[in-house]
């Protein structure tokens, strides 16, 4: 039997401490205004005129989705985005109940609404974007996180929510003063080595437990091996070894996560955890934990009762990461972050304690932001961005900030929760580094590079390679240009060099370019190029030839990707306002701008003169013709939508189409798209970054890893 309060004869009714109107598709907690996807009204609806018993998976199948089989996963989201819908500081608790091997119930109350006005004023929170719970009107009390009550909660985190609601008006409610990278003339801090692990091999997968006493690692040489450096004492422990990667600490320090697999390809892998680190009898033992029985995450740390794991494959994406929450007394499992497409997704970069919080960092096309929240996903709120990857961050107690270092700039930066801004930065120079922690504001804990970039041209007539390595240059961007003459940047973190080779000589073009632009692509004889100014977002046509502008545009946004054919240029740009991917084509010949309507393009090059191939983040390829800006599905063979999520970058010339993966370039014949070879095979070690097409070369962009390195760390030096 249905609900007395159904959607149907109420317009506005109370579920739980939410009105829902069903005309407006909205709810509403006096504070905050949400709108409902269509798939969640529906489903809420569904609920509310069945609160008083379970519903089964297949009721939904029948009635939401309305066909006879719906795959788990679909369901699973579907479930997993209302309860966060649903959730909020006012509505911290469990809302919707999982019944095992039953089905799912409401489980706060229905109600009529009450006949009183509503005249609070009211945040409108659009679901349909991103990062609108980035930009609540906060104010101004600082926070100390480590004054914070502690608490410790079972799952769903309703005590957690209200044992927290002090220090998430302190924090959460606060207005950021995010700020880019400008700073004032910065201190200089001059600092020590001292080298604490080197063994013949890679050290990489750095890991420092919560209170920075011990340090994982992973060594790479004949096998790989996990080690743990007690940072007091500079003594190395060996952990185990085989087939695997580190995962996470506990928030004790006391057990290390990580995978253990049967192959050297990462495949068929279990979770394990080793305890009583610093002897000479380590405890080795899996986890079973229900949410990675299935699943081996990038990440796995635990707090208290809960885990929290970085996983890709969100939205079917393979380089695309999302964040999820687990108790571990009840097994219940949410995903609590919504990375942006264009991006790859979120990392796990430290966690706070009393009260607990996790701090991540976001990659988007252009920046990354880094954000705090509650372990449940809720109060998330935006701290700072930058125009560089952290990759790590730790928190210093003794000044109350996260801080993290620029490899680019050679700085120590900061972001205080006393003052919620950002410190200034320190300059503290250190070796060219892979990885780098900052201890405190005083040292940092590096491993030495284990990347260069370079550059090959691939004779695709021929099928021979030629790789452009240069003395002290670390090569980006190439472009095979006529006379056998290259393009190439010479990158150096975030500073920006422009060469020619010519006659196997090095001629700088730096002064006809400009440091802060970039070279993104060439048209099929590369007699033409196109850049992009990301201090202006100017985008500009060049004259190979002397590299002087033809013409330029001014975009909305940042961008990476252009292809050019004939009088057009296809660009794709990542708008400043949303971090939302945009498709336009340009014209050469006129001041024409169309701008396509295709949902979040990640990758085009052009079929014929007027059609371009357009992959899109959903499952198929696109074909946009660029007059009539209309599109279509492009037929494709089941290859190419196999490799579909591995897609790094593509091109083509007038006669294929190639797509590059990280380590493989194929070539499909653009007159039949049916048969797609497999061109050639990077070494191992080399990374495809980007490629462009000319007639017939391609210029490969690649990252080569080395093999030798090691872990150092920086101190303050002291006074004579």
């Amino acid at each position: 039997m249905g609900s007395a309060f159904s959607p149907l004869r109420d317009t506005v009714i109370y579920v739980g401490e939410w009105q829902f109107n069903t005309q407006q598709q909205t709810i509403s907690d006096g504070t905050h205004k949400r709108e409902l996807e269509p798939l969640l009204f529906k489903l809420l609806c569904f609920f509310i005129e069945h609160n008083d018993r379970i519903i089964t998976r297949q009721e939904l199948v029948e009635n939401i989705w309305q066909q006879s089989f719906v795959d788990d996963n679909a369901i699973n989201r579907a479930i997993s985005e209302l309860r966060k819908t649903l959730k909020s500081e006012k509505q911290p608790g469990q809302t919707i109940k999982t019944h095992y091997r039953k089905g799912y119930s409401l489980f706060i109350k229905v109600k009529p609404l009450e006949p009183t006005p509503i005249s609070d004023p009211q945040i409108t929170e659009d679901k349909n974007t991103e990062h609108k719970e980035a930009n609540t009107p906060v104010n101004t009390t600082p926070l100390n996180v480590q004054k914070a009550h502690s608490s410790r909660w079972p799952w769903p985190f309703a005590a957690l929510a209200l044992g927290l609601l002090i220090a998430a008006i302190w924090l959460f409610l606060q207005q950021p003063k995010v700020n880019d990278e400008a700073q004032n003339e910065a201190p200089f801090l001059d600092l020590q080595a001292e080298t604490i692990s080197w063994h013949k091999g890679t050290h990489y997968q750095l890991l420092l437990n919560h209170d920075k006493t011990q340090l994982a690692y992973v060594l790479q040489n004949d096998n790989q091996h996990i080690y743990v450096v007690d940072l007091t004492t500079k003594k190395e422990y060996s952990i185990t070894s085989g087939a695997v990667f580190l995962q996470g600490w506990s928030e004790d320090g006391e057990r290390l996560f990580y995978s253990s697999c049967e192959n050297s390809d990462f495949n068929d892998c279990s979770a394990w955890q080793a305890s009583n680190l610093l002897s000479n009898e380590v405890l080795l033992k899996p986890v079973t934990n229900q949410s990675i029985l299935n699943i081996t995450p990038d990440q796995y740390i635990e707090i208290g009762n809960t885990a929290i794991t970085r996983r890709n494959n969100y939205r079917g994406l393979t380089h695309l990461s999302a964040l999820y929450a687990q108790d571990l007394k009840t097994g219940e499992e949410i995903r609590i972050t919504s990375p942006n497409i264009t991006g790859t997704g979120d990392y796990i970069l430290t966690t706070l304690k009393n009260p607990n919080r996790v701090i991540f960092e976001r990659h988007n096309v252009g920046q990354a932001e880094i954000y705090i929240a509650n372990l449940d996903g809720s109060s998330l709120k935006l701290l700072t961005t930058n125009e560089y990857r952290a990759w790590a961050a730790t928190y210093d107690k003794q000044t109350n900030s996260l801080v993290w270092y620029n490899r680019g700039k050679l700085t120590i930066e900061s972001f205080s929760f006393d003052t919620m801004s950002r410190g200034q930065a320190i300059k503290a120079p250190v070796k060219r580094a892979n990885y780098a922690y900052p201890l405190n504001k005083q040292s940092v804990l590096i491993s030495t590079d284990l990347h260069d970039s370079d550059a090959a041209i691939f004779d695709i007539k021929s099928k021979q390679m030629s790789y452009i390595a240069t003395a002290n240059k670390h090569e980006d961007d190439v472009v095979a240009l006529p006379n056998n003459d290259v393009y190439f940047a010479d990158l150096e973190y975030y500073k920006r060099q422009h060469w020619l080779r010519k006659n196997n000589q090095y001629i700088d073009i730096t002064d006809k370019i400009g440091e802060d632009t970039t070279i993104i692509s060439a048209n099929n004889d590369s007699s033409q190029l196109v850049s992009f100014n990301k201090s202006n977002q100017k985008l500009s046509l060049l004259n190979a030839n002397d590299f002087s502008e033809v013409k330029h545009w001014t975009l909305p946004g940042n961008s990476k990707l252009a292809a050019v054919r004939g009088s057009k240029i296809a660009v794709i740009f990542t708008e400043l306002s949303n971090q939302q991917n945009q498709l336009m084509i340009l014209h050469t010949n006129s001041d024409q701008v169309v701008k396509s309507t295709i949902d979040t393009p990640l990758a085009i090059a052009w079929y014929d003169d007027n059609q371009l191939i357009v992959h899109s983040k959903y499952g198929k390829y696109l074909l946009l013709d660029s007059d009539s800006n209309t599109y279509s599905e492009l037929i494709t063979p089941d290859k190419l939508i196999e490799l579909k999520p591995s897609i790094i970058t593509m091109t083509s010339n007038h006669h294929s189409l190639y797509i590059a993966t990280n380590n493989e370039i194929y070539s499909i014949d653009l007159a039949n798209i049916q048969d797609v070879d497999l061109a050639m095979k990077m070494r191992p070690l080399h990374y495809i970054t980007h490629i462009n097409a000319s007639n017939d070369k391609l210029a490969i962009s690649l990252l080569t890893a080395n093999s030798q390195n090691s872990i150092e760390l920086y101190t303050k030096k002291s006074a004579e």
